[in-house]
């Protein structure tokens, strides 16, 4: 498949998005380890909660629909940035192994 980096990398953030929503919000774990587990694999709450506590002072509607899409939004960035570094890392350690491998060749 001929996909491009970001597109690929699109895919794994919600994969990983996904997987880390499912690990914190429907694995059970004791109180201190869900606060644990909620940092590590979200990390955009912490955006999230101060963003959605100054638009709450500004429209006071719905926070916790603000702040769940924020939560989202913070969160796939965080693991598309993530992943999108992986796929290039990877795609220059790839290039620069054939470049060798082929520069070896035209020397023999």
């Amino acid at each position: 498949m001929h996909w491009s980096d970001w597109s690929r990398s699109c895919l794994a953030a919600a994969g990983l998005l996904g997987l880390a929503t499912l690990a914190v919000f429907k694995i059970p774990h004791g109180f201190e380890e869900q606060v644990g587990w909620y940092l590590i694999l979200l990390p955009g709450a912490f955006f999230a909660a101060a963003i959605s506590d100054f638009i709450a002072r500004i429209i006071p509607r719905d926070d916790s629909f603000v702040f769940g899409g924020l939560l989202v939004c913070f969160n796939f960035i965080w693991y598309l940035w993530i992943c999108f570094i992986c796929v290039k890392g990877y795609r220059m350690a790839v290039r620069t192994v054939k470049d060798a491998f082929h520069s070896e060749d035209n020397e023999k």
